[in-house]
């Protein structure tokens, strides 16, 4: 295995650059090296080349030399040996031979038909490469046959026969008249022989290439040493740099120290103290080269250190660390921990030892603020309502550590649930919820999530008591469980005003039944679980009740819904449920009835038990029933709309004390016919087409004067959808929605344009009379609006007449009579509309700020049915006169009628005897027409 050597300097060369300096000497010696082969080989074939030159050339000097009139005279046979001219030509070869030593053989081929013979050859015939005369070249080659097929001079390459391996050089030996080939001289040159030759004379070419190598080889090496200096000082330059970076930048304070005094520096490169070291103690080097460390060091801690420092100097110690405080120029202190440490070897002349300082003023403060921290959280954990806890996360959660609130929560001292000594804390959970908190526990642990969980303890007194766990598991940096920590507070308190709370919110506290809201959830429940249920609602309406609370208070009315109520209570049970939903009305939810007929027999048992309670009191109530089913079935509260809308029906069309009626299709399309009129209404007030709101006006007749003195102006409502509305559908509704409110400002700008256009016919006198709700008059604006509708119009307001329904004076009278007299004192007058069927209080008639009586229409029939002796329609006048009021009949239709009236001196009377109400320009036709008679 390769070791690094400790005292071989290592290469300043980073990874990368030592790489990149591999590849490119690599490279280089690649190129270098096929370069070098491709100069050899060119060297190679120059001087083969040359060889075959040379080789061509002798063989044709020799040829030259030969006696062609020689060669004619063999006849390449055996015959031929020991004669003259084969004897003559072969010691020629032979001398040839010996006289070369590149020369292996020469010979002289004749062509015989297809095949080359031996003529003669430079051997010796006792020899065993000796060729006799007319034996055959069988290893001749195409390439042997050239000269004499082409006449030219052939060399061939190495050719192996069976005397060895040769280079030839074949050299075509013609007749006299060189006109025909006769023969082939052959020299042959033995391969190994040619090839030496052909290195001798390349072996400089080689040394001139190995020069190169060896001269490039010390090239790259000078190279890299030159990279590896540069290197060295571009590292070293970094290194000084890093070194002066560090030793400024550095988070600590570093300075080297002579005994007892700061140094300021060597020279000036040689720096002895960093920055941080002067910001940490708020001097510069020069002023710190001027004291000794003592001088500035806080006096209750100079004593240890000075202690610390002379063992040091005896070498007793190699150093130590301190923390202390040193004064700063403004006074203030600074914590350092300040570590000493020798210094290897000398700088300068000098002994010297490194002092290092680091600020330590925030720990110090953290320290403090921790340990007061602690003292606060003994304190609260002193004064928590409850107990902190740490556990492990086990079945009995035993407690590792429990406060000191443990006893006044659970009755035990800490010590008794500590390693569950004397019980654990599982022990005092109430069973019932031991699984709720561990499964709680098993849900927020994986996710490292929060506790927050409720349940019951009981106390070592056997007490019950609401807890609250607030906690989370504590892991270790491995993500590992280690144990669970928290606080478990007191809330029982809490419990029972959150029980208090939940109660009054399901419960209707005076009748002790559960309410609206408890019922609306309730149903939504159950119509998903009780979907295939046949399920009912009977809403018992006891708002006549209103009449007892006028009458006799409040409290007493209370007094008999709270008996109501636990009478009624009698008839629940598990399929049959009270509620109190609102004032004066109950409920009863019914599941799983079989039919109508169960639903009427319930309705029956509940007027035998009201007739139980309010008999006495003479006082009755509608009872609505609805039946949930695909129908009907929609949100709760629309739903409890529908059940009030029946038992209104039911208590207006009351017979007896108590009724009943079905929500069904008729009550249904009542109410779509209902909302379809709120929208046309609306429609109205936005101006758009397709609806139409106007007045007719109804002509006053004085019986007296027999003229007209007045019109009581009619709304009306015509739809392109519904056709004509009577003002008896869409009024009420129109005063249930509010929308009076803007439609009557409308009312009274027409019928004050109308009076207008009067005033400008010439008719000054007349009144118009514009009927008024409750809703409107008791708008704080509204008297404000009228005057200013009255100012706009430019109208006299004396010939303005209010009327005012007598059942407005049923709630609110007092309210209502004081805004009638601030009216009456801008000159309008007042007139209380189908008087005698409502409030009908002459003891209050008296009191009232008005000025004329409309005597109903139901009085007025009655003279049609009755004799005049029995009718009290007279005394009604007559009272009205005894009052200071005027008296206006209403619904006159016969002659019969007028007559009665005119007797018993009534004022005005209206109706279809007179007219029917009119149109604007009708109304202004009839007062012409009563002008010209």
């Amino acid at each position: 295995m390769k070791r690094n050597d400790p005292d071989r300097p290592q290469s300043a060369l980073d990874p990368k650059t030592k790489k990149r300096i591999r590849v490119t000497i690599i490279s280089m010696m690649i190129v270098l090296t096929i370069l070098s082969f491709a100069y050899l080989e060119y060297v190679w074939n120059r001087y083969q080349k040359a060889a075959e030159t040379e080789a061509v050339v002798l063989a044709e000097s020799v040829e030259s030399m030969l006696h062609v009139e020689h060669l004619f005279s063999l006849a390449g046979t055996e015959a031929d040996i020991g004669s003259e001219n084969y004897e003559l030509t072969k010691r020629s070869l032979l001398q040839l031979v010996q006289s070369s030593d590149q020369i292996q053989f020469a010979y002289l081929l004749a062509k015989r038909g297809d095949s080359l013979i031996f003529l003669v050859d430079s051997e010796p015939e006792n020899t065993p490469d000796y060729s006799p005369p007319g034996q055959v070249y069988y290893e001749a080659t195409p390439e042997d046959f050239l000269p004499f097929t082409e006449g030219i001079s052939v060399l061939t390459g190495p050719t192996t026969d069976r005397w060895g391996t040769w280079y030839s050089a074949l050299i075509p030996v013609k007749s006299q008249d060189k006109t025909e080939t006769i023969a082939i001289l052959g020299i042959d040159y033995a391969v190994s022989d040619w090839n030496q030759r052909l290195i001798k004379r390349a072996v400089p070419d080689v040394f001139i290439i190995v020069s190169l190598y060896a001269v490039c080889v010390a090239m790259f090496i000078t190279w890299k040493g030159q990279q590896e200096i540069q290197a060295r000082a571009k590292q070293l330059s970094l290194d000084e740099a890093l070194f002066h970076s560090v030793f400024e930048q550095a988070p600590v304070g570093i300075a080297i120290i002579k005994n007892k005094g700061f140094t300021y520096q060597f020279d000036e490169d040689n720096m002895t103290m960093n920055s941080m070291f002067e910001r940490i103690l708020g001097r510069k080097s020069e002023e710190l080269a001027q004291l000794e460390w003592p001088d500035i060091t806080y006096p209750e801690d100079l004593q240890t250190d000075m202690e610390q420092f002379s063992r040091f100097v005896r070498g007793e110690i190699e150093g130590y660390s301190l923390e202390k405080r040193y004064i700063r120029p403004d006074g203030s202190l600074i914590w350092a921990n300040m570590i000493i440490a020798s210094v290897v070897g000398k700088l300068g002349p000098y002994t010297m030892h490194l002092c290092l300082l680091q600020d330590i003023s925030a720990r110090k403060a953290a320290e403090s603020e921790l340990k007061e921290s602690e003292r606060s959280k003994a304190v609260l954990l002193s004064h928590l309502p409850g107990l902190a806890y740490r556990c492990r996360n086990d079945e009995s959660w035993t407690m590792l550590y429990v406060s000191a609130g443990c006893y006044k929560l659970t009755g035990y001292q800490p010590e008794a649930l500590l390693n569950n000594r004397d019980v654990s804390y599982r022990d005092i959970v109430v069973p019932e919820y031991c699984d709720l908190l561990s499964e709680e526990w098993k849900k927020v642990l994986p996710s490292h999530d929060f506790l927050k969980c409720e349940y019951e303890i009981i106390t070592a007194q056997g007490e019950r008591r609401w807890v609250m766990e607030l906690g989370q598991g504590i892991f270790s940096e491995y993500g590992e469980l280690e144990a669970l920590e928290g606080i478990i507070l007191d809330v029982s308190d809490r419990k029972r005003a959150e029980n208090i709370l939940k109660y009054n919110s399901e419960y209707d506290v005076w009748t002790g039944l559960h309410n609206r809201s408890f019922l609306e959830n309730l149903l939504v429940t159950e119509q998903i679980t009780k979907r295939n249920v046949k399920r009912a609602l009977i809403g018992i309406n006891l708002s006549t009740m209103h009449i007892l609370s006028l009458t006799y208070g409040f409290q007493y009315s209370q007094g008999l819904i709270k008996r109501a109520a636990d009478a009624l209570n009698a008839l629940s049970h598990v399929n049959r449920r009270l509620f109190y939903t609102y004032e004066n009305r109950f409920v009863f939810y019914i599941t799983g009835y079989k039919s109508r007929a169960d639903l009427t027999a319930f309705y029956e048992d509940i007027v035998r038990i009201l007739k139980t309670v309010l008999t006495a009191e003479r006082i009755g109530g509608g009872i609505g029933i609805l039946e949930i089913d695909a129908a009907t079935e929609t949100s709760p509260d629309r739903m409890l709309k529908n059940l009030l809308l029946a038992s209104e029906k039911a208590l207006a069309n009351i017979e007896g004390d108590f009724s009943y009626s079905f929500f069904d299709e008729e009550l249904e399309a009542q109410i779509v016919r209902e909302e379809m009129i709120r929208l046309e209404l609306i429609r109205v007030l936005e101006g758009k087409s397709g609806v139409r709101f106007y007045l007719q006006f109804q002509p006053i007749y004085e019986i007296k004067s027999e003229r007209i003195l007045g019109f009581e102006a009619l709304a009306r409502l015509t739809s392109n959808q519904l056709g004509a509305i009577t003002p008896t559908e869409f009024i009420p509704i129109a005063e249930k929605t509010k929308l009076i409110i803007p439609l009557g400002k409308e009312i009274i700008r027409q019928a004050l344009r109308f009076l207008s256009r009067l005033g400008q016919n010439g008719d000054s006198e007349v009144t118009v009379a514009i009927n008024i709700s409750a809703i409107q008059i008791l708008q704080a604006e509204f008297v404000d609006d009228l005057l200013f509708m009255i100012r706009e119009a430019n109208v006299d307001p004396s010939r303005v007449c209010l009327e005012l329904t007598e059942s407005v004076f049923s709630a609110r009278y007092r309210d209502i009579n004081d805004i009638l007299l601030l009216i009456k004192e801008h000159g309008i007058k007042i007139a209380i509309d189908d008087f005698g069927t409502g409030y009908s209080s002459f003891a209050r008639e008296r009191e009232l700020n008005v000025d004329c009586l409309k005597i109903d229409k139901f009085f007025i029939d009655k003279l049609l049915q009755i004799n005049e002796e029995q009718a009290i329609t007279g005394d009604i006048i007559s009272m009205a006169h005894k009052l200071g009021h005027s008296a206006i009949a209403e619904g006159v239709e016969q002659r019969q009628q007028l007559e009665y009236l005119k007797k018993h001196g009534c004022d005005m009377i209206q109706g279809f005897y007179i007219s029917m109400p009119l149109d604007e320009k009708d109304a202004l036709e009839l007062l012409g027409d009563g002008r010209n008679e």
